[in-house]
């Protein structure tokens, strides 16, 4: 990631979110791998002072990345569980439903037995069910018409509406244990990117005081420089597009937040998501979710309010505006702002909403 803003303490998240695809798991167990590998070297804080300032902030980038990867992974898994737990709720409303048609018809046939008995409509059924003479029961037709064709349908629905009730238990017992295996894989993931953020904050805070202050310096003025563009742009872009633009150029200057979708803070897919959600189009919070939803779009063809997708899968995504810039929220301790697009490596497509 080619940057030169230092990282600062990462702010709680305090924003809060499809079932899981094989695909996804295989990209988390992989961004784990690649957190151990990047991690190992840099638990030894000794050897932090010996590193020059351009290195520490070389590896504090490397850290950065890292934890964008696994942000993404925590989007789409926090994506996930809104899902769920809507599929959830519809599950418990239909459990509920089928038990009341349940109940309802267990009442209506226990009605119709107690009124049969008072009347003595059963005192013949219990003659032939007793008699020693079968065809005295195969020949009482008006008896079978009676009661059994009624009692036989109704038996049917009860049947029927008990194999509804356990098909709608069995359903939301799977839709909780799917939300409990989200949450464990969402807790896994936060803690990850909360185990890199300390160590890069680490690595900053190896650093001289005085090389601090200037980068200090450095990103406050980067920050003011950003937010002063805010309200700058004035096309090519129109109709939704423009749209989408205009409410980026407005976030600029805005801390990075993982996980976070504004209005006050963004990560990167956060920030296309509501750019393009201002524009009436809705995206997923994860960057490669919102590759698969856009019409893919080659460099030479973008056009400003197209998405600029990075990695493969997509781990980083920012909104072009024409010029081969576009604006993205790069990672903790920076904030939103006008990057050019090959100053990220790892290009792997645009999209167009």
């Amino acid at each position: 990631m080619a940057t030169t803003h230092p990282i600062v303490a990462c702010p709680e998240n305090t924003q809060r979110p499809r079932p899981f695809r094989q695909g996804r798991r295989l990209l988390v167990i992989g961004l784990v791998t690649a957190l151990a590998a990047v991690a190992a070297p840099l638990t030894t804080t000794s050897a932090a002072p010996e590193l020059s300032t351009g290195q520490v902030l070389a590896r504090i980038d490397a850290l950065n990345t890292q934890a964008e990867k696994i942000t993404e992974a925590y989007n789409s898994a926090r994506d996930e569980l809104a899902v769920i737990r809507r599929q959830q709720a519809v599950a418990g409303d239909d459990l509920r439903r089928e038990r009341a048609v349940l109940a309802a018809m267990q009442r209506r046939i226990g009605l119709q037995a107690n009124l049969a008995y008072r009347n003595g409509d059963l005192a013949g059924l219990s003659t032939i069910i007793n008699s020693a003479d079968p065809q005295a029961f195969l020949d009482s037709t008006s008896l079978l018409d009676a009661v059994s064709r009624n009692q036989a349908a109704q038996l049917v629905s009860v049947a029927a509406a008990h194999r509804a009730v356990d098909g709608a238990t069995a359903l939301l017992s799977a839709k909780a244990a799917a939300v409990k295996q989200t949450m464990a894989t969402i807790t896994a993931e936060k803690a990850h990117i909360e185990t890199l953020l300390h160590q890069a904050q680490a690595l900053y805070g190896s650093l001289r005081a005085a090389d601090r202050a200037r980068l200090a310096s450095q990103r406050s003025a980067e920050a003011a420089a950003a937010s002063s563009l805010r309200s700058s742009y004035t096309g090519p872009a129109s109709g939704r597009a423009a749209a989408a633009v205009q409410f980026a150029y407005a976030q600029l200057g805005k801390p990075y937040v993982y996980g976070a979708s504004g209005p006050n803070s963004y990560d990167c897919s956060g920030l296309t998501m509501r750019a393009w959600g201002a524009a009436g189009v809705s995206l997923p919070h994860n960057a490669a979710a919102q590759q698969s939803a856009t019409r893919p779009v080659s460099y030479s063809d973008l056009q400003p309010g197209d998405l600029v997708f990075f990695g493969s899968p997509a781990y980083h995504v920012g909104i072009y505006i024409g010029g081969g810039r576009m604006i993205a929220a790069p990672h903790t301790g920076d904030v939103v702002k006008i990057q050019s697009v090959s100053a990220h490596s790892g290009f792997s497509g645009g999209g167009r909403p």
